[in-house]
């Protein structure tokens, strides 16, 4: 386990000089939600509100308090009294030219965890579309990778897939780019044209895998209540296309630990754990386990599945992913709804058919690892760490 690190976040650094003159005299907006908050414990908008001139809040999925598993609507800020206007909302993820109507720039604080299908990134690419035309500036206070700078892992999305919400651009599962990095890339290589500033984190490495923080972890979805989630929804996030809970409850503290269905038998999930354990991934282990799901499909009913421990960050991601996946598909065949497996989530169809076909991992690595190589040469500009 690493030691926990000193850093200041983009958003720690609010009162330095050069960022300071970046906010003066305009009128600003912010797209944020619950977790943006310093190391202080310092919201975004309270602090924009109270020390520059703030008109209008905007909401990624998930809402402003980052409670919503649903479509979430406009509403108005309790504090501040300003317009919150949701940038996930049934037919609209993106600003209107309206709702930017006098601003002049935007400032962002999202927190990531490193995956592409995981839509923060989406919004960010959305809104710096909108604000291009308009010549706003798009002002994005950085954060750590929380999966680290260095590894990158799963398929390069196939370019006919991209601009999908969960499958925004061409990067791989796990990218190993902070959202500022990754703004700085899509505003080059899709000609966005649009104004942007990144304040970079201090005090982070790229080889920092962060199993620890310097402040409090607060959820940037409901599912991600702790911090080894973020671990964890890299290895699961990708089987909830199946017919099968993931853990989501009321509470979330089980989220991404456990798998399984009300249409597998006790005998079943004893086999399942077994035959998961002679994958033999290290650092991992899997055991039978049976509850009540409280939330997301097949609320209210008894479960029955496995439960994952131990430590992912020995695991490489996608070959976890496509093994197990694998497994599901040739133990529980046409229980098992494959056609709702995603090819934008899998990064190409191929992926999915190979899945569905039970090829061997080795067969589909080579060439997912000659494409990362290519990616990893591809971010190298965009690279502030």
């Amino acid at each position: 386990m690493l030691p926990v690190f000193a850093m200041d976040y983009g958003i720690d650094r609010l009162q330095e000089i050069e960022v300071a003159e970046k906010l003066k005299d305009k009128n600003l907006a912010v797209l944020t939600h619950a977790a943006g908050r310093s190391k202080l414990g310092h919201h975004l908008i309270d602090e924009l509100h109270q020390n520059y001139t703030l008109k209008k809040i905007f909401a990624p999925e998930h809402g402003l308090r980052t409670m919503a598993d649903d479509w979430v609507e406009d509403g108005q800020d309790e504090a501040t009294r300003l317009p919150v206007v949701s940038l996930y909302k049934r037919g609209s993820k993106a600003p209107k030219p309206e709702d930017l109507k006098g601003i002049e720039a935007i400032v962002i604080d999202l927190q990531d965890v490193g995956v592409r299908y995981y839509t923060y990134f989406s919004t960010i690419a959305e809104v710096m579309k909108a604000a291009a035309p308009l010549n706003i500036e798009v002002i994005i206070l950085d954060r750590p990778n929380l999966l680290g700078g260095d590894v990158m892992e799963g398929k390069v999305l196939d370019k006919e897939l991209a601009g999908n919400f969960t499958a925004y651009h061409t990067i791989p599962t796990r990218h190993g780019m902070t959202l500022g990095e990754l703004a700085l890339m899509i505003n080059k290589e899709n000609k966005l044209g649009t104004k942007l500033t990144v304040i970079p984190v201090q005090g982070w490495k790229r080889e920092y895998l962060l199993t620890e923080l310097d402040r409090p972890w607060l959820a940037p979805s409901p599912a991600l209540v702790s911090l080894d989630q973020v671990g964890l929804y890299a290895l699961w996030g990708s089987l909830e296309n199946f017919n099968l809970s993931v853990g989501r409850g009321q509470t979330n503290e089980e989220a991404f630990r456990i798998l399984g269905a009300p249409w597998i038998s006790s005998a079943e999930s004893q086999e399942l754990a077994l035959e998961l354990n002679q994958l033999n991934f290290p650092g991992l282990q899997f055991k039978p386990i049976q509850w009540k799901v409280t939330r997301s499909i097949f609320v209210g009913q008894e479960a029955l599945g496995v439960r994952i421990e131990g430590d992912f960050s020995q695991v490489r991601t996608d070959e976890f992913t496509f093994k197990v996946a694998s497994l599901l598909v040739a133990k529980f065949k046409d229980r098992l709804n494959m056609n709702q497996m995603s090819p934008q989530t899998y990064g190409s169809h191929k992926i999915v058919e190979a899945i569905r076909r039970q090829e061997k991992w080795e067969k589909i690595k080579s060439k997912i690892d000659q494409e990362l190589e290519d990616f990893a040469q591809r971010r190298q500009p965009f690279l502030l760490y």
